[in-house]
């Protein structure tokens, strides 16, 4: 059973209808996964530790307010950019 899904590319906006095929399967872009995004103006970045990494310290920041959550996905002209 094949169904269709419409999706915008995450780099350059092109607009593409993806065939998703059996058994998760599908062509006409490239997917990423899903990724959070967070809200401006409805939290901050708190610093919640430190990490050391050879001779480099650096600090571990957290979004404390809300996130919008989307699936990334590439379509092939921007996939294969160098």
């Amino acid at each position: 059973m094949n169904s269709k899904i419409k999706r915008n590319c995450a780099v350059c906006g092109k607009k593409m209808a993806i065939k998703i095929a059996d058994k998760g399967k599908y062509d006409k872009g490239h997917y990423f996964g899903k990724m959070k995004v967070p809200i401006e103006g409805t939290g901050k970045y708190a610093k919640t530790g430190t990490f050391k990494h050879f001779d480099l310290k650096s600090g571990v920041v957290k979004w404390t307010g809300k996130e919008k959550e989307f699936e990334y996905w590439e379509c092939e002209k921007c996939f294969n950019e160098d």
